[in-house]
């Protein structure tokens, strides 16, 4: 099977350049490009298939309760405790964003928008190491040290507080 490779690698020190000219090469897949072909096809499949059911879903106008048309019950932190749950109107929010309703998503559950998003981007990328065997791990891997993950933990919870908000009429 032929396939295109590429003289040098266009993340190499994560510089953008403009990337090398392809050629042709008539050589197998190496052991590591095709295990990461595989990855790349099983990460395509799942994030895939969470952006394609979150588009089938019709979002709650309530904001909350999507989640309930996949069989599931209806979140009992509300009754609970008297606050939404720090995931409250995520599922809404991914079926929003699927359709295109940014604005709309971001309203409803800020983070959701971020997290939704994150998966469009995961899918694309996990395209692109299916079709070229190259993967943005090392990327990732330097954008996602500890201080990312605290920046990540600080907006939900900032969300999650919004979410309070909205749902007992303070905003």
């Amino acid at each position: 099977m032929a396939r295109i490779v590429t003289t040098q690698d266009p993340f190499r020190d994560c510089g953008y350049a403009a990337q090398p000219p392809m050629e042709i090469s008539s050589q197998p897949f190496s052991k590591d490009e095709r295990r990461r072909r595989l990855l790349g096809l099983l990460v395509a499949a799942i994030s895939g298939a969470v952006l394609g059911l979150a588009w089938w879903l019709q979002p709650a106008t309530e904001g909350v309760g999507t989640h309930q048309q996949l069989g599931l019950p209806a979140c009992a932190w509300p009754a609970r405790f008297g606050i939404p749950c720090p995931t409250c109107g995520y599922t809404t929010s991914f079926a929003l964003a699927a359709k295109g309703h940014f604005l709309d998503s971001f309203m409803n559950q800020p983070m959701a928008l971020v997290a939704a998003l994150a998966t469009g981007c995961i899918f694309v990328a996990s395209i692109w190491t299916i079709l070229t065997g190259r993967t943005i791990a090392p990327i990732a891997e330097r954008a996602a040290g500890g201080r990312f993950w605290i920046i990540v933990g600080v907006l939900g919870l900032i969300s999650w507080g919004y979410k309070i908000a909205v749902m007992r009429n303070y905003l």
